[in-house]
């Protein structure tokens, strides 16, 4: 297994669904033109349009929150360090207030932070001696890389990303946990890879939510499923809907509060208008997985069942 980023001159970033690696980072402008669109509702009370700017400004003070501001979404990067950081580490004071409602509180951030820890749980109680293990999108690919392979010293990990950036990220990681002479890092559209029965474990977070379009999924899931050999292992996750978008939601309200669920809702839906936005039930999911021939499927919620890890097996 080779040690070095695969480079593709012919692909295209433009094509990334979640950020914009060639983002016009005058967050000033971005800054007016999210204050011009949050003025022209005209049936937000002047109390509440006044809260909308002064959470912008604060947004633009840090670097997560101007990140956030110019590309409505998150790159591999800022999707690392937020699964990474460890709940409850930083102290009021320490950062902005609203920096620190972020990392510490939005119910969508220790969410995917919990979904983080049950795909390292899951992957490490899989792995086995041999095994070729697959990231897509890999980002820094940190669900495979922080893994123990102290048993499994021979384990093939393999990342394909769209982003440069990414792949970039992933060799750095592996060279920090000793793991680049395992690694082999492809620059490829998820959906235009070419690998036929070459994996035994593909995990991949982070891009169904991207993508609003059901038929996108399935094919998405069908490139998941020509990847793996027969017997290998899908696993992945999903966004459930919130209770006002769905009676199916199977939010737990009882595993976060009304502060901080609203604080989210104004951020990422009124202010941000993020991109991750595309919620799908356990069922729905389970008919995707299905629909290309996937089997077993089964569910790991998280305690708020906001990010739900599911786990499929291609018939062997």
């Amino acid at each position: 297994m080779t040690n070095h980023v695969k480079r593709s001159p012919v692909i295209d970033s433009s094509r990334l669904i979640s950020h914009n690696v060639q983002a016009d980072f005058a967050t000033q402008r971005v800054v007016e033109a999210v204050k011009a669109r949050l003025r022209r509702d005209e049936n937000v009370p002047v109390a509440t349009l006044e809260h909308q700017l002064a959470l912008v400004d604060q947004l633009s003070r840090f670097e997560f929150g101007r990140f956030l501001l110019v590309n409505r979404g998150l790159d591999a990067y800022w999707t690392h360090r937020l699964v990474t950081h460890e709940t409850d580490s930083l102290r009021r004071g320490e950062v902005s207030e609203l920096e620190y409602l972020i990392f510490e509180r939005l119910p969508a951030v220790l969410a995917t932070r919990e979904r983080f820890k049950i795909f390292c749980r899951e992957l490490q109680a899989r792995l086995k001696p041999g095994l070729v293990l697959a990231s897509i999108p890999c980002g820094w690919m940190g669900d495979l890389l922080l893994l123990d392979y102290k048993s499994c010293s021979d384990v093939r990990l393999l990342g394909l990303d769209l982003d440069q950036n990414a792949l970039d990220g992933a060799l750095k990681l592996a060279n920090e946990r000793s793991l680049a002479r395992q690694i082999e890092l492809r620059r490829a559209d998820a959906w235009e890879m070419d690998l036929n029965a070459e994996v035994d474990i593909l995990t991949s977070n982070g891009l169904n939510i991207y993508e609003p379009d059901n038929e996108r999924v399935v094919s998405l899931y069908l490139k998941f499923f020509d990847a793996l050999r027969p017997g290998g292992q899908l696993v992945t996750s999903f966004l459930t809907p919130p209770p006002d978008l769905s009676d199916e939601s199977p939010w737990d309200m009882n595993a976060t509060t009304r502060s901080a669920l609203a604080l989210q809702q104004l951020l990422f839906v009124q202010i941000l208008e993020v991109k991750w936005s595309s919620f799908r039930t356990h069922s729905e999911t389970r008919v995707q997985l299905e629909r290309v021939g996937f089997r077993d499927v089964t569910f790991v919620n998280d305690r708020a069942c906001m990010f739900p890890t599911v786990i499929a097996r291609k018939p062997s």
